[in-house]
């Protein structure tokens, strides 16, 4: 999701960008809960039945089942402010229900350059960077195609344009 948090002026604004999250932690709970209920369950009854190897591999089964829902809940979680100035740009990212700082990069608002790769649309991008003597970040990696082109509309009304291209190309020195 792609949601202007404020705008001082023109040129000046606070953009908020976080992947669409349909379900909350206790949801999350839930439905780890139920799983592990419902495994558990069948994995005694095969252990009654005199299957009782079945046990180690649901206890793997289930150990895994929380590692990822864990990691799928720390993405769910990641958030990326873009504060905008007029004499800098600053990209915050953070994740986690505590909102730990990933990193924090600040750009010369004079010297940044918004890089828009296209996809297969004319009309959505497939990626969108910073770039400038600071260096070159990708931004919005968890946005779909249609939010991107919301991004690269909501920095044109800050005043900072993108520039279109095809794809990226590697050079070599």
């Amino acid at each position: 999701m792609v949601t202007e948090v404020g705008r001082n002026s023109s040129r000046c604004a606070c953009i908020l960008l976080q992947p669409n999250q349909s379900l909350s932690l206790s949801g999350n709970l839930w439905v780890f809960v139920s799983l592990v209920a419902v495994s558990l369950g069948i994995s005694l009854a095969f252990a009654l039945a005199g299957a009782w190897m079945i046990l180690p591999f649901a206890g793997l089964e289930l150990l895994l089942l929380a590692v990822l829902f864990g990691y799928v809940y720390l993405e769910g979680t990641r958030r990326e402010v873009i504060r905008i100035s007029n004499e800098r740009v600053v990209l915050d990212c953070c994740k986690g229900h505590r909102q730990q700082s990933v990193y924090h990069r600040e750009f010369a608002r004079e010297s940044l350059a918004v890089l828009v790769r296209m996809g297969g649309s004319a009309t959505e991008p497939a990626s969108v960077s910073f770039s400038g003597p600071e260096g070159c970040l990708e931004i919005g990696d968890f946005l779909t195609d249609a939010e991107r082109a919301d991004l690269v509309r909501k920095l044109g009304q800050c005043g900072i344009c993108a520039r279109r291209e095809k794809e990226f190309r590697l050079q070599e020195f």
